[in-house]
């Protein structure tokens, strides 16, 4: 799930939407590369911090912080109820 980020939003510093093909297929090649290919991931992207597409309860998360600068974060849920 990506916001639509860049042009559509006012909010947005940096691409979600138009960006998240990109990203899906480095996380896709990192996850063949650590011998996990089947391993189903959450992953959501923001192209800024206020989060509309619920990057922080995402099992990987992209939030975009500049101009195709984006923050990492790690370690939500599968089902998305909880940070643990």
């Amino acid at each position: 799930m990506a916001c639509p980020a860049l042009p559509m939003c006012g909010l947005a510093t940096t691409e979600a939407e138009r960006l998240t093909p990109a990203i899906l297929a480095c996380v896709d090649n990192a996850r063949k590369a650590a011998g996990v290919p089947d391993l189903e991931l959450v992953t959501r992207v923001t192209g800024c911090p206020n989060g509309c597409a619920r990057t922080y309860m995402a099992e990987i998360g992209f939030v975009g912080s500049g101009p195709m600068a984006y923050q990492l974060w790690l370690g939500g849920s599968h089902n998305q109820t909880r940070t643990s």
